[in-house]
């Protein structure tokens, strides 16, 4: 049995973020024609109960798992003077390690190597093998997106001036993602927008993202609460929506009677030296804050995700479809999942005063809440195994014929 080495700055499991959650699911799904090797090559910021977690899934699936222990970050933590003017977009220092550590597994030319992200594309690409890059979320646009609708971070000089410096140094960025990824085979995205972003520069496919659902929806609605939950892997990354559901739609639920109806769950880790106006929302009696939790995600009855940022595939929608969840989220990120419908499969607007209008309408109207729900899941039959499976089947052959 051939084999398959996983590279990615963390190990991939269930539990922690959307891209351990997707490397999960496909390695699942290869482990039926492939001997898996999954190698982390950076630092896995997960407490000691949590990762005993993660190696008992892995060895639950008979993955053999290699770690980095050294402490390694790849990105340039600030845009400053120092690195303004760099072309690499990764601490090179960090890159000589990896690549180093990798040397120490033996991958022979006959393996295959399925790299996840620029910091483990960059690591790998002299290793002499058949090899596929995996682009994760265009890493500038994140940036950009991330600073824009910080809150409390910068003021608004501040803030306008960083996103400038960020649009300059990642000028090249698109450049230096094509060198990287010069020397392998096959080359994807997830991301039907982020593909017609990276396709400017990089010959690239698109890859259906392999999302474990069930065979049917799952009842809800047997409770006396409706959960309403946000999902993330740490609260920074979702500051702007942490704020949104305490400002906009606490307020309507209270002033529609309806908090003794629902509960607010925040599904996410929460680091030390907050924001005040984050803290002061965690200390509302009316916040739950969980960590990972299948209790809660059972319990689950929709998903509140107004980012307005479209980039990567946004798999937490995907994920919440999976657990039978309904979805509120805004207009943009139709661009990360075409299929999306406003009051189709979903609730969509850019505006969160009537998001949440909308979400207390669903709230009343159990059998539209159903309908939607119902069409929501269905959107997974085009995220399925077996489509990710073929695809990457057919082109890893195709690409083998066409060059001997």
């Amino acid at each position: 049995m051939k084999k398959i080495f996983y590279i990615c700055h963390s190990l991939p499991n269930s539990m922690t973020s959307g891209s351990d959650f997707v490397a999960f699911n496909m390695l699942k799904v290869l482990k039926k024609r492939y001997k898996i090797h999954a190698i982390s090559i950076g630092t896995n910021y997960c407490k000691n109960e949590e990762l005993t977690k993660i190696y008992k899934e892995l060895k639950k699936e008979k993955i053999k798992f290699y770690e980095n222990k050294r402490k390694t970050l790849f990105k340039y933590e600030n845009i400053t003077l120092k690195n303004f003017f760099i072309k690499d977009y990764i601490n090179q220092n960090d890159i000589k390690f990896a690549s180093n550590f990798l040397k120490k597994v033996k991958i022979s030319k006959n393996d295959i190597i399925l790299a996840f992200g620029s910091s483990s594309i960059e690591a790998s690409k002299e290793i002499n093998c058949f090899k596929i890059a995996l682009f994760e979320d265009i890493q500038d646009q994140v940036q950009i997106y991330r600073n824009f609708f910080s809150i409390n971070k910068f003021n608004f000089v501040k803030k306008i001036l960083k996103i400038l410096m960020l649009k300059i140094h990642f000028r090249g960025y698109l450049s230096w993602l094509k060198e990287i990824s010069k020397n392998y085979q096959l080359k994807y995205t997830f991301s039907s927008y982020d593909f017609f972003y990276l396709n400017k520069k990089i010959d690239l496919k698109i890859l259906p993202l392999p999302i474990n659902s069930p065979q049917k929806l799952t009842n809800k609605l047997s409770k006396k609460k409706f959960n309403i939950s946000m999902f993330s892997t740490i609260i920074s990354q979702d500051y702007k929506g942490v704020s949104m559901l305490f400002s906009n739609l606490l307020p309507k639920l209270k002033t529609e009677n309806l908090l003794n109806h629902v509960k607010l769950n925040l599904i996410m880790r929460t680091p030390k030296n907050l924001p005040s106006e984050i803290e002061k929302i965690l200390n509302n009696e009316h916040i739950n804050l969980y960590k990972y939790d299948e209790k809660i995600i059972k319990d689950t009855d929709m998903l509140f995700y107004p980012s307005k940022y479209p980039v990567g595939i946004r798999t937490k929608i995907l994920f919440a479809f999976a657990k039978s969840w309904f979805v509120a989220t805004s207009l943009e990120i139709k661009k990360c999942i075409p299929e999306l419908e406003d009051f189709k499969n979903c609730i969509m607007s850019n505006n969160v005063n009537i998001l949440s209008d909308k979400i207390i309408f669903i709230i009343k109207n159990e059998k539209k809440y159903q309908f939607l729900r119902k069409n929501g899941f269905n959107i997974l039959k085009k995220y399925s195994f077996k489509n990710f499976y073929n695809k990457l089947l057919t082109d890893i052959n195709s690409n083998k014929m066409r060059n001997g």
